[in-house]
Order: structure tokens, then C-alpha cells, then sequence
């Protein structure tokens, strides 16, 4: 064990070496002393952290949401046509890329200011470095997605039902709350909140249903929210 965990930090130093611009001092020194932690006993893994085991091949199947969503969206939804637009895609966009493979008429764009300049835009993939907000122009796009785009959720849903879109988005902690500029007292409450709020705009617009579901067994303790006309 203690082997493969040194063999993991040894192929994160020489990532980071190679790559010493793309995240910051305190997440790369969060990232390596991560891999000391029992993952099973941690509620989530912190999104950049997740990323470069992703992207280097160590993170555990039942700790890869990335594999997970990707695959529930699939199941979900008839991606292989549709354009689809994914919000907060990350430093190192996982979740897209994986996605892109299965999109044979489709394409996919995400939308996240911190995308590593490292990475580039395919025929099917593209990658725009601005943040996603109410502005943003969604006509063109069939579905949006988000993996735990924390705040940005609401956003995602206003502008999806505004523009009859369907939407998926894996929900998160949703930030910090208690806080002056965020009434919300805990993260259930603002979740809970997400969802009603969900609920109310789509069956507004006539997009279907609200539902919610759970993959627990990726170690993601928190849901999905998604319309559905089924």
C-alpha cells in the first residue's frame, strides 16, 4: 500500500513539475498529501485534486465521478447528436473529454475561465476560457451540463428553463453559508432550495418532470437534478 502510495506522489511531483503553472502552490501541496488520507472516509475529493489523478490514471473507480456522470449521462440521455454545453468544466476539463468520445454528430463546449492552456479545442470539442453567466448565449446547444459547478447551478438552471434547454447538473456543498451575503445555514438547505426552486421552473416551462438521482457508489454523496419528459 504504502508502496503504491509513493509511486502515486511520484507520478504527481513529476505532473506538477511539468506543469507548474496550471494550479496553485496550496492545491498542488493539497493534491500530493491527499494521497495519505483513507478516501474512503472522505466525504468528497476536492475537484483539483481529482483532476490530476484523473488525468494521470490513479483515481479509483469508486471515487471517479467523472466515470459515473459521464456514464449516467449516456444511460440518460441520446448524447451522440446533441450539442451539448458544459459549465465549470475545470482546469483539466475530465469530464469533457471523456464525454467528447461518445459524440459522434454532437459536439461539446465548456465554459470555465481556468481551463489550462495546455489543452486545446478539437472538432468536436471546444474550449472557451469565460465564465458561464446569464449573458451567455445557449441558442445553439441542445443540453448543458454541469459537475458540481457549486453557485453556478442556479445560474444553469434559470438559463436552461429561460431557454427551454434541457439540463443535468451533479450538485455539490454549494459553498460557504451562514455568511452575511449567503443566508443559507447549511448545505442540505441550499440544496433543498436548488431543488424546489428546479422543480417550479421546468414544469412552468412544459420541459417535464424534475429528477433526482444519486451515485453514491462513485463517492459522491450528493444528487443530480435533470428534466425529464419520461
Amino acid at each position: 500500500m504504502q508502496e503504491n502510495i509513493e509511486h502515486n506522489k511520484s507520478l504527481i511531483y513529476d505532473y506538477f513539475l511539468k506543469n507548474s503553472d496550471i494550479f496553485t502552490a496550496e492545491e498542488k501541496d493539497f493534491s500530493i498529501s491527499l494521497l495519505d488520507f483513507d478516501w474512503d472516509n472522505l466525504d468528497i475529493i476536492p475537484y483539483f485534486a481529482r483532476e490530476v489523478y484523473d488525468e494521470l490514471g490513479i483515481l479509483p473507480n469508486n471515487h471517479n465521478i467523472y466515470l459515473g456522470f459521464c456514464d449516467f449521462i449516456r444511460e440518460t440521455l441520446n448524447v451522440s447528436d446533441k450539442k451539448i454545453l458544459e459549465v465549470g468544466g475545470g482546469v483539466l476539463p475530465r469530464l469533457g473529454e471523456r464525454l467528447s468520445v461518445y459524440l459522434k454528430d454532437g459536439s461539446l463546449t465548456i465554459y470555465d475561465p481556468r481551463l489550462s492552456l495546455k489543452k486545446n479545442s478539437t472538432d468536436v470539442l471546444k474550449l472557451v476560457r469565460q465564465r458561464f453567466s446569464y449573458q451567455t448565449n445557449v441558442s445553439e446547444f441542445d443540453l448543458i451540463v454541469g459537475l458540481m459547478p457549486c453557485d453556478a447551478a442556479e445560474v444553469i438552471v434559470d438559463v436552461a428553463t429561460n431557454n427551454k434547454k434541457d439540463f443535468m447538473i451533479a450538485l455539490c456543498e454549494g459553498g460557504e453559508h451562514g455568511e452575511d451575503f449567503d443566508f443559507y445555514q447549511d448545505d442540505d438547505e441550499w440544496r433543498h432550495s436548488v431543488i424546489l426552486s428546479a422543480r417550479r421552473k421546468v414544469e412552468k416551462m412544459e420541459m417535464g418532470k424534475l429528477k433526482v438521482k444519486y451515485l453514491h457508489s462513485y463517492g459522491n454523496p450528493y444528487p443530480i437534478i435533470y428534466n425529464s419528459k419520461n
